[in-house]
């Protein structure tokens, strides 16, 4: 696959735009319609849809889009590998709960920049069913689940941190009258999950289904605000990272019903077996365990990973 096609299709797509493409690349625009339909005979499928002179991409031209960038990406990364140059505008791809972006990325971004301030990042929320694959065929360089472990033959993590879960709900719902709650009590209740956060939501819905306990409804929305806003507002109960709706708490906009036993979980960094290291994923990586290392919930009885086990090595 040529990559100058690529940077041309890559242009495009961002412009959506013929003419201002050729502009920006300084080509005619008969070179740029006529690579775009090269690339399209071999791939084998139409990459825009033509609206007269508007464009916008199809469901493979959205899929290609991020092909080519990590490919182009990953030309960049090998020309610095092999001239010996340091190579710090390149991309790296990320997926990552919700909970992890907004409470956890700031402070690693502020730390990894200070060494790679010109990487450019594309850090999209998280989803497990396709992880092993993106990751072994390198479409993203690492993830980040709210789990455990990964259960995945291709796959490496590092447990990272212990995130405490807490059931919350408005301060004056009627479970607030019990002495413990459990599961059980889930039977009747609205129940709201973060749909984003993947890997505690799965073991929830497994449990309730072994269980038989049928809440009135489970509602997922892939926004952690939407949820606490809904909960405040009395619409139902919801399970999620104590981080999360701490401030809430504190000031009394939700309450933290009492639980029989103590609800955790992980954070993991995840990445393929056979992944190559650049200098700015080590970063990025070392950057990570850097903050949440030093934040306050206690990682309890985890036990670090040796030095020279890390990063696949």
């Amino acid at each position: 696959m040529d990559f100058q096609r690529l940077r041309t299709f890559r242009t495009v797509a961002t412009l959506m735009n013929f003419n201002q493409a050729a502009k920006v690349m300084n080509y005619a625009q008969s070179s740029i319609s006529s690579q775009i339909k090269t690339l399209e005979n071999e791939i084998g499928a139409p990459l825009f849809h033509r609206f007269g002179k508007k464009i916008v991409l199809t469901n493979t031209g959205e899929k290609m889009l991020k092909y080519a960038q990590k490919l182009l990406a990953i030309e960049e990364e090998a020309r610095a590998e092999i001239s010996g140059k340091t190579n710090d505008t390149s991309l790296l791809t990320v997926r990552m709960p919700q909970t992890v972006a907004t409470y956890h990325l700031p402070g690693v971004l502020a730390d990894f920049q200070s060494f790679f301030p010109k990487i450019h990042l594309d850090i999209s929320s998280c989803a497990r069913y396709s992880l092993e694959h993106e990751l072994s065929i390198g479409i993203i360089d690492l993830a980040f689940l709210l789990t455990d472990s990964v259960d995945a033959a291709s796959l490496e993590f590092e447990l990272l941190k212990v995130e405490r879960l807490v059931l919350v709900a408005f301060p004056g719902h009627p479970l607030m009258k019990k002495k413990r709650t459990g599961y059980r009590d889930l039977q009747g209740q609205v129940l709201f999950l973060p749909k984003a956060d993947c890997g505690y939501r799965m073991t929830i819905e497994q449990i309730l289904t072994a269980e038989q306990i049928n809440p009135t409804s489970v509602i997922e929305i892939n926004s952690i605000e939407a949820i606490k806003e809904a909960v405040i507002n009395g619409l139902g109960v919801t399970i999620i990272p104590e981080i999360a709706v701490r401030n809430a708490l504190e000031h009394g906009k939700l309450a933290e019903l009492p639980w029989e036993e103590d609800l955790e979980t992980g954070v993991c960094m995840i990445w393929s077996k056979d992944k190559w290291f650049s200098p700015a994923l080590e970063s990025f990586m070392n950057s990570f365990r850097k903050i949440l290392a030093s934040s306050p919930t206690d990682l309890g009885t985890i036990t670090p990973i040796p030095e020279n086990t890390k990063q696949g090595k």
